[in-house]
């Protein structure tokens, strides 16, 4: 086979040399030179005989040389440093012979392969990973047996189904429409490009950004640059470098999405219509040139329809070429115009970025007077640099297109002999026509600034020469954290022994858009909710729990791509971590991928701490007890922690409820007491913040401690999750609360009055008990707004008159917060200290009126070892 495949090569390569011999034009003769020189770099890789490749490799010097003199007849070739004769090849052959697209190297775990494969059936089809050009068999047409049909369900919007006049096939649609003239190669205009420059365009489908992406490329190709799209298509004609008509009506489109090259196989039916409007991408120059057509209908088979409702042109680009998408938001002022200009304009001229842009959202009248669609994608056709203006050839996809209407001084300056002249010197092959095409104007930079939201940059993958991918599956359901918290978001490590450039993108795989079984629409359309971004931390590639401080982040996108640029310093990692907002909940595949000139290291992030243990817990309205101000703080839930050896340590709590002020604290101790002192503290995680806290602690000594989870508001209901991350082993368990093994005895309110500032119950016991009071002032759960509040003291005595003894008091005998609540400490009581004396509940409030104190409703519990019973409120004295 491989000897076969050899012969093959042979073959093309006179067959391109003799179309080099009888060229036309000096245009013609250099790319058919180009192409005998790479046929002639694919034979050497085929042959092991060392006489067979020498002859090789001088035909292929030879056919560079003579590329190089027709491209510039009076440069004169170079020696190299070892004497050996070699043509100074122009910057736009290097790109084409020297620029590889490079392949990941990583072999892929188990379940990644899964992935993969799991990514390959969408929609009720199967789209293959690809292995390698199909067979010629494979589009051959027996004797007797009919064309192939694709049998896949393609979705057609509202508005397209009213002129949806069945599937045809494209000598159907041309007889019908007489679009080929007698005299045209039927085959040809069917397939291939013809000399004519194409103008393609968008009627009845709603994918600006598809035609806007095949619009972009074939004007690459027309500035003399190697064609990207039409060789995406098989069967291929390699001696006329398109495609070719397939007898069979079956045609295989090279497609990258969901993590690799897929193949995407369909028909040459194409949707016709009832009236003069078309449902497909079509040429205005010459409607019978039906391969973008084709390649269209199969990149909406993969998004699942002809209904697409929206994309952007970075992404479409990606998947038709798998050049690297970056998005740019023009209104940003991180973006130098001036340096960005230059570096644009010099990568377009050298064929190595595709450039598409996007509008956002505009009002009727804004798109009146600029002559713009809003949320639309348009094309750069062309760029050009004159009379220190640089300007791009800026086309709209629509066949009714309106073009921009400040465009006119830029109409002029095109016919102006200075700018032809400069048009003329800097293009790399044929030079464009200067004549404006419906729905295409020139624009300046700074007004593409103001006009435009988005720009899509596709960058050539052969612009690196390494590359690595990285798939992975993130569980929205269960692993998704507060903002801020990255402890459940995947981490990558990245890491050049050499140090270079890199760029890092994200891909989010696509999902189905319906049920196969059922064919009902699912959850796709809100698939694209969300943003997706990426930040990088130089922190030795270890996993990062907290989102600050970030070395570079990238911005929030609602596209299935986003790309970060790093320098990596040699030796040294950086950990890479995925970040979202609003993806719904639900898994997503994604594939993550690094180019760098230099080989790369990417693997899942290290763990720092080695061990980790999580609680689950929740807050209640008798287990809220409000942050450390609060008297009740200590009601708070609680988790003994017992470490062994020193160790860092880490303590994440993250709430349910991402809207409540949470924090957590480390203290000496497996103990409750009425409070804490600052002695006691061991470390905290600052300041309340929303949705989570986290206390990173050194070098903690061994013992046993106790974390404490609060909210800043007592009483506040809510689940949560601790998680006690640790570099040595170390056991947590749950604190009993203060009500464990307790009974609690609810009071009667007791009404504090403006008249009444004290408040007695007679307490009545029958054994010996150990007993603690809490009150807290009663607060409407309805109030729209929280009312000011009488500060309360809470005792118990024993005794009336003089000779009173007090047992126990809150706060150290101070009125505290009411609405934060007050304890009482434990007490031990004896059953006779009920008749001996009595033993009194006391509350009180401040005795002054003055200060504008209300009526209170305090509740009182008491929680004793063994039973007991309190007689009903009564005015009391001092």
């Amino acid at each position: 086979m491989a000897s076969s495949t050899f012969d093959q090569l042979q073959d093309q390569i006179a067959i391109a040399e003799t179309h080099a011999n009888r060229a036309g034009t000096k245009d013609e003769a250099f790319t058919a030179t180009l192409d005998a020189a790479e046929l002639c770099m694919r034979a050497l890789k085929l042959t092991s005989d060392e006489e067979c490749k020498e002859r090789i490799d001088r035909k292929c010097r030879a056919l560079l040389d003579v590329a190089e003199h027709i491209k510039n007849p009076g440069r004169r070739t170079e020696d190299d440093s070892q004497g050996t004769r070699r043509a100074s090849v122009p910057r736009t052959l290097m790109s084409r012979l020297r620029l590889k697209e490079p392949r990941s190297r990583r072999q892929l775990t188990t379940r990644e392969q899964i992935i993969v494969l799991k990514g390959s059936k969408l929609h009720g089809a199967v789209f293959p990973p690809w292995k390698s050009p199909p067979e010629a068999s494979e589009f051959e047409l027996p004797q007797g047996q009919l064309k192939y049909v694709d049998d896949f369900d393609f979705q057609f919007s509202d508005l397209q189904l009213e002129v949806f006049d069945g599937w045809r096939r494209p000598n159907e649609i041309i007889s019908r429409s007489n679009l080929v003239s007698p005299q045209k190669d039927r085959n040809r205009g069917l397939i291939g490009a013809l000399p004519a420059r194409v103008d393609l365009v968008q009627d009845l489908t709603t994918d600006c950004s598809v035609v806007a992406s095949l619009s972009a490329e074939t004007a690459r190709s027309e500035r003399g640059h190697p064609k990207i799209l039409p060789v995406i298509m098989y069967p291929y004609d390699i001696s006329n470098r398109q495609p070719a008509v397939s007898p069979n009506g079956k045609y295989i489109i090279k497609l990258h999405f969901n993590g690799c090259d897929r193949k995407v196989a369909i028909d040459d039916r194409l949707p016709s219509s009832k009236t003069s409007r078309f449902l497909y991408v079509v040429d205005r120059n010459d409607a019978s040139l039906l391969w973008p057509a084709l390649i269209e209908k199969a990149y909406l088979k993969a998004r699942g329809g002809y209904d697409l409702a929206g994309s952007n042109s970075g992404t479409d680009l990606w998947m038709l070429t798998g050049w690297i998408p970056e998005q740019l938001f023009l209104q940003s002022d991180e973006i130098d115009r001036v340096s960005f200009g230059f570096k644009i304009h010099q990568a377009f001229s050298y064929g190595d970025v595709l450039i598409t842009m996007g509008t956002g959202r505009l009002t009727e009248f804004e798109e009146e007077g600029m002559g713009l669609a809003g949320e639309h994608d348009y094309a750069v056709l062309d760029i050009k640099e004159d009379r220190d203006q640089r300007l791009a050839l800026v086309k709209n996809p629509w066949s009714r297109a309106t073009v921009w209407k400040g465009s006119t001084a830029y109409t002029q300056l095109v016919n102006d002999v200075t700018f032809k002249k400069s048009a003329k010197e800097n293009a790399v092959g044929q030079a464009p026509s200067n004549e404006l095409v419906p729905g295409t104007f020139w624009m300046n930079l700074n007004d593409i600034f103001q006009s435009f939201e988005s720009m899509y940059l596709n960058w050539n993958p052969a612009l690196f020469s390494c590359r690595e991918d990285l798939h992975f599956t993130w569980d929205l359901v269960t692993s998704r954290g507060p903002p801020g918290s990255f402890a459940s978001n995947p981490q990558y490590e990245i890491r050049s022994s050499e140090g270079c450039d890199a760029w890092i993108l994200l891909s989010r795989h696509f999902k189905s858009r319906q049920n196969p079984s059922s064919g009902e629409r699912s959850e796709e359309a809100n698939m694209n909710r969300g943003f997706i971004s990426l930040y990088a931390y130089r922190d030795k590639g270890e996993r990062i729990i907290k989102s600050d401080e970030a070395s570079v982040r990238g911005p929030y996108v609602d596209s299935p791509n986003t790309l970060l640029k790093l320098e990596l310093p040699s030796i040294s990692s950086y950990t890479i971590v995925i970040s979202e907002q609003a993806l719904p909940r639900t898994s997503f595949a994604f594939t993550l991928s690094a180019f760098s000139s230099e080989p790369l290291h990417l693997k899942e992030a290290r763990e720092k701490y080695t061990h980790c243990v999580f609680q689950h817990g929740a807050w209640t309205t008798t287990s809220s007890g409000g942050s450390a101000s609060s008297s009740t703080y200590l009601c708070n839930p609680s988790f003994s922690t017992q470490l062994d050896a020193m160790s860092d340590m880490a303590l994440l709590l993250e709430a349910e409820d991402y809207n409540v002020y949470v924090h957590v604290k480390l203290i000496w101790a497996h103990r409750r007491s009425a409070k804490i002192t600052t002695r006691d503290i061991i470390g905290d995680s600052g300041e309340y913040t929303k949705g989570f806290a986290l206390a990173q602690l050194k070098n903690v000594e061994p013992g046993t401690y106790t974390v404490v989870c609060s909210t800043f508001e007592p009483r506040q209901e809510g689940r949560f999750k601790l998680s006690v991350r640790t570099m040595h082993p170390c056991t947590v368990g749950r604190v009993l609360p203060a009500t464990a093994g307790r009974l609690v005895s609810r009071l009667e309110t007791a009404f504090l009055t403006a008249d009444t500032d004290r408040l007695v119950a007679s307490l009545l016991l029958t054994r010996l008990t150990r007993l603690r009071v809490s009150a807290r002032s009663h607060q409407d759960s309805t109030a729209i707004a929280r009312r000011p509040c009488s500060p309360l003291k809470l005792g118990l005595e024993y005794g009336n008159g003089p000779s009173k003894t007090v047992l126990a008091v809150s706060g150290n005998d101070e009125y505290l917060d009411s609405y934060l609540g007050v304890e009482t400490p434990d007490v031990d009581l004896q059953p006779h200290m009920s008749y001996q004396g009595g033993l009194w509940i006391v509350v009180e409030k401040p005795g002054s009126t003055a200060l504008g104190y209300t009526t209170e409703d305090v509740h009182v519990d008491v929680l004793s070892d063994a039973p007991i019973e309190v007689r009903p409120w009564s005015i009391g004295k001092e």
